[in-house]
């Protein structure tokens, strides 16, 4: 039996990332891996956004995740944009890595949209990152993306364009940028169910407001712990993944109300 806690995924940074940024003024020093302990998470989606890191370090940290996936939006250090998908080959040195690291389990695109940035990436060359994560002599691994509120189901046209670029994914990861649109959610999560028809869906949560760059509020934080909840119960949805370790040791409320909440919850049975 599974219980919310299985289902849990964080989403991380490298310690100190976002200080000076979106409204932040306070140096953070949580490691990805304790906020995945923080916050009650098995599973951890880790995004360097920009920052050059040594990944083979950061996956003997991850050894306690039951799950662990990495960008390929960027390159290998985590620092340019000439990923996947400008370069499928270059998850092979992933794959090599899940050799030697057993809960490496997929890779994800992160802010794959972008203001149209998905345009630069040729269809063929995301199937065919696709057929390397799936078909390797290590195991298969899944491929994700990020798709944010707002940037589809607004227009035909635009998303007549881009979903063919959405085919080839395993999984998609929803987030809402900023709680002033969180009003929205139920009409976008209907337009989100149709056009993911056969994939893996993950809610994403943000415990620090980056749309609106401030503190998040925390009833909106409890709204969204309840609402994915239950649609993960239903089984509209796969998991929940938590945003993120870089805010979490800077007694924000927000993350009070989420540390409170999974103190009730983490342990309940889901199927």
């Amino acid at each position: 039996m599974a219980t919310l806690k299985d289902k849990l995924w964080l989403w991380g940074h490298p310690e100190g990332k976002y200080y000076k940024e979106y409204g932040n003024e306070e140096i953070s020093r949580m490691t990805p891996l304790e906020g995945a302990m923080y916050l009650d998470c098995t599973g951890i989606f880790m995004i360097p956004a920009g920052t050059k890191v040594n990944r083979r370090q950061y996956h003997h940290s991850f050894k306690p995740m039951q799950r662990v996936g990495w960008d390929i939006l960027r390159d290998n250090d985590g620092f340019s944009l000439k990923g996947a998908g400008a370069n499928p080959e270059i998850v092979k040195e992933l794959i090599d890595e899940a050799r030697d690291f057993e809960n490496i389990t997929c890779a994800v695109f992160d802010d794959f949209i972008a203001g149209g940035r998905y345009k630069n990436y040729p269809v063929e060359n995301l199937w065919k990152t696709r057929d390397l994560l799936h078909n390797n002599d290590v195991r298969p691994l899944e491929m994700w993306m990020v798709l944010y509120t707002g940037e589809f189901g607004e227009d035909a046209e635009k998303d007549k364009e881009f979903l063919p670029y959405l085919e080839p994914f395993d999984g998609v990861t929803l987030w809402t940028m900023g709680e002033s649109k969180l009003w929205k959610f139920e009409d976008t999560f209907k337009k989100f169910k149709e056009i993911t028809q056969g994939k893996k869906r993950i809610l994403g949560l943000y415990l620090y407001n980056f749309g609106d760059s401030k503190k998040a509020d925390p009833k909106q934080v409890a709204w969204q712990l309840d609402r994915y909840y239950e649609l993960l119960k239903a089984g509209e949805v796969d998991g929940i993944c938590l945003h993120t370790n870089t805010m979490a040791d800077l007694d924000h409320e927000g993350y009070k109300v989420c540390t409170d909440w999974l103190k009730i919850h983490k342990d309940d049975v889901i199927d």
